[in-house]
């Protein structure tokens, strides 16, 4: 597999809840995770958020392979509630990107947020689909975001703010589907939004949008209900047969299996082969 300085790093987009569960195996799934994809060289990507599984995935990722290991992705509107203040985070208003009034227009709101990160220190870029200024069209206007890098201190590593929910899992799905051989998604236990984030994957998937495989970490049977939703549906007739073999939506006990899935042999090869 191609290592994080690469090009092309293979990188893996977790999933998971900014609340750390009621079973302590939730969070201690959490570190092995993070150094599973150490010990594999796998850049991690994630929701950007600071608390629970979120932050502690993150945080031991960023201990064991630096600042460059970890990739957050973070909507504008959400950064006062998914990230926490202090260890030099910002915690931001929702003026920006959460559908906050006062006037002045999308270009003066971006010049304020350009602005106050960098009054706390915050190197500021464009990322994302139309992030050099092309006019292009609206979808690709609304995947544009901020690159936030928190200069010689942040324990999370790189941040991306976009400026919605919708912009943010397009953009997560981006930087998974441009990676390399290996290269996909992983959730662990969580909450609607992290149900919401699997469903956009798997949709997006049977769209043609991507080709990476989204696995669910099946810890203490958390998803076991999911599971069984999916095999009722393919009974009735509404998800085809076969969606675990062509990688649609996996399950799987344990975050090394998960991982393996994506990143052994098999997943390697898979990976390799759909993007030919």
């Amino acid at each position: 597999m191609p290592s994080i300085s690469a090009p092309h790093p293979t990188r893996i987009c977790v999933f998971a809840s900014t609340l750390a569960g009621s079973s302590p195996q939730h969070i201690a799934s959490a570190r092995v995770l993070a150094h599973t994809l150490h010990a594999l060289d796998v850049q991690l990507v994630y929701g950007g958020g600071t608390t629970g599984l979120m932050g502690e995935l993150a945080r031991e990722r960023v201990r064991l392979g630096g600042a460059e290991s970890v990739v957050g992705v973070i909507p504008g509107a959400l950064m006062g509630g998914e990230r926490a203040d202090g260890k030099g985070l910002v915690k931001l208003e929702t003026g920006w990107g959460g559908g906050g009034g006062g006037g002045g227009g999308k270009e003066v709101r971006q010049g304020w947020l350009d602005w106050m990160l960098g009054l706390v220190g915050l190197e500021v870029k464009r990322v994302g689909r139309g992030a050099h200024g092309e006019k292009g069209d609206s979808a690709g206007e609304r995947s544009a975001g901020l690159e936030a890098s928190l200069l010689g201190t942040s324990v999370y590593g790189t941040t991306h703010i976009m400026p919605s929910l919708s912009a943010r899992k397009a953009h997560m799905i981006e930087l998974v589907a441009t990676a390399g051989p290996g290269s996909g998604f992983i959730a662990l236990s969580g909450g609607f939004g992290t149900l919401d984030e699997v469903l956009e994957v798997v949709t997006a998937r049977q769209m043609g949008v991507h080709r990476r495989e989204m696995v669910l970490c099946n810890v203490e049977g958390f998803w076991d209900g999911i599971v069984s939703w999916v095999e009722g549906a393919m009974k009735r007739g509404f998800v085809r047969e076969g969606s675990e073999g062509n990688g649609l939506l996996v399950c799987k006990e344990g975050v090394e299996h998960a991982v393996n899935w994506l990143v052994g042999e098999r997943g390697e090869d898979f990976n390799r082969d759909q993007n030919g």
